[in-house]
């Protein structure tokens, strides 16, 4: 019981943590590094975040994380991929979620250090944090597969 106790308290701290992005950073796109791809497109990456591409070239479904709406580097990602504002991404999100039409939404996470240690840990997985972040070496399992300047 204790050791669960603590794992929430080492969460709950992890949650708290800002993060990394500095003003103007690139941002990096993230894979696992067992996922076999080494590149990708923004087409791709926009198919993927638009709900139109949901699984990998080897048939396994993709999943896929966002930051928080009010994250500035996840408006930096919607600006630079998709011209719109975070907020107008988050509203597309909740209508096809309520009327039952999206396939694989994104997973918000709070922070990018988060997204690093999900996407470590998920081979199939992808997301993206500042370039700085994914090259800080704090969390292993990860390899970039894109640069957004």
């Amino acid at each position: 019981m204790k050791a669960i106790k603590g794992f929430f308290i080492l969460l709950l701290a992890w949650m708290a943590l800002p993060g990394y992005a500095a003003a103007g950073d690139a941002i990096a796109v993230i894979v696992n590094i067992k996922n076999p791809i080494t590149t990708i497109t923004q087409t791709d990456l926009r198919k993927i975040y638009d709900d139109l591409k949901l699984k990998w070239e080897n048939g396994m479904p993709i999943t896929v994380y966002d930051l928080d709406v009010n994250d500035p580097l996840r408006e930096a990602f919607s600006q630079q991929i998709f011209s719109v504002s975070s907020d107008k991404r988050a509203e597309m999100w909740a209508h096809l979620k309520i009327t039952n039409q999206a396939k694989n939404p994104p997973m918000c996470i709070k922070n990018e250090y988060l997204i690093m240690k999900m996407i470590s840990v998920e081979e199939w997985a992808i997301g993206y944090v500042s370039l700085s972040a994914a090259k800080s070496g704090d969390v292993l399992g990860y390899k970039i597969v894109a640069t957004i300047y």
